[in-house]
């Protein structure tokens, strides 16, 4: 049953996932009362459908028609007692994951948690694409008490009003506070370019680098010269430069 907490007068709910994971699920695993006015609890793998669930909980939405997305705990559940795989039905549908799970980091750069985004997906149906999903998982370094926290995890819905094409092209946008791909270490495996807009390799960026670094300390020591601070250490230092400067061409 769907509870509608009336929210302060001039009350805006804007939290950042690190807020959402430490005082909403973190709670909820520990098996303590967590603030369910903005943040619901509801089964998202269940035989409900995705807007049959929305229906239950506008009212927040209505209230705050700035805000496009819902907030749920909800729990997850295993294909087989024995396995560890997790079951993504949700109605007559199924939550289809769209990317690998990603790192979502605190504002202090730590790991908190883990996040993955996914579609309802239903080819028989005209809802099908029609609603998105993002998981965040609480990393177990935050729980308090490991043994007895149970598996929750932390959902926000959205509607999806683009076409298939624009959801495609469009960034992910979601999250109040963006950690994940700020977040999210998610950059250290890009490939750097050159100003050609060609792939640029490890070995001619580590170049580029080391070329950049002898410029940098050659200036420093003309500059030093120029002002008639002439020591023999510098000389050997700029003799030095300019060797490398010369076999490196």
């Amino acid at each position: 049953m769907a509870v509608h907490d009336d929210p302060v007068v001039g009350y805006r709910f804007r939290p950042d996932i690190e807020q959402l994971l430490v005082h909403y699920l973190r709670p909820k695993q520990e098996g303590q009362a967590f603030p369910q006015g903005p943040v619901h609890y509801c089964d998202l793998y269940g035989d409900q459908e995705p807007w049959h669930i929305w229906e239950s909980f506008k009212e927040s939405l209505e209230k705050d028609q700035e805000r496009k997305d819902l907030y749920f705990i909800t729990q997850h559940k295993k294909k087989t007692l024995k396995g560890s795989r997790i079951s993504r039905t949700v109605g007559s549908g199924t939550w289809k994951g769209d990317d690998a799970s990603k790192k979502v980091l605190a504002a202090s750069r730590r790991v908190i948690g883990t996040r993955k985004r996914f579609h309802y997906e239903n080819k028989g149906s005209v809802q099908n694409g029609r609603w998105i999903m993002h998981e965040y998982e609480l990393d177990a370094s935050l729980l308090r008490n490991k043994h007895q926290a149970k598996k929750y995890v932390l959902c926000i819905l959205r509607m999806n009003d683009k076409s298939e094409k624009d959801q495609e092209n469009q960034e992910e946008d979601m999250m109040s506070c963006d950690y994940d791909d700020q977040q999210d270490g998610d950059h250290h495996d890009q490939p750097e370019f050159d100003e050609e807009g060609t792939v640029m390799t490890q070995d001619k960026f580590r170049k580029h680098v080391l070329d950049f670094e002898v410029y940098l300390k050659k200036l420093i020591a003309e500059q030093a010269m120029k002002k008639n601070d002439r020591t023999d250490s510098q000389k050997m230092i700029l003799q030095e430069l300019e060797r490398q400067m010369m076999s490196d061409d």
